[in-house]
């Protein structure tokens, strides 16, 4: 997310971004993060796509895509397990 605010709207507007960030899984952050470091360094766009592709099939074993569908059925926000 990137915008323009005036000085004054600058700490809400961060704090907005934060909650946004925060509403988000505990995993998909974290390997959200922790690929867009890694991938600064990639080698290639393959090998991007291929840490991508394990990251994904790691994160079907945490059971959020399954509580991201069920919120989303049942018109909720997802409750988030800790890792």
């Amino acid at each position: 997310m990137s915008r323009v605010v005036a000085p004054e709207m600058l700490l809400e507007s961060a704090r907005e971004v934060a909650r946004a960030i925060a509403a988000n899984s505990e995993y998909g952050v974290w390997m959200t993060k922790k690929g867009l470091r890694a991938n600064l360094d990639a080698p290639s766009l393959r090998h991007a796509m291929e840490l991508e592709n394990r990251t994904q099939v790691l994160g079907c074993f945490t059971g959020c895509m399954e509580e991201s569908m069920k919120a989303f059925q049942e018109g909720r926000a997802p409750r988030w397990s800790k890792l």
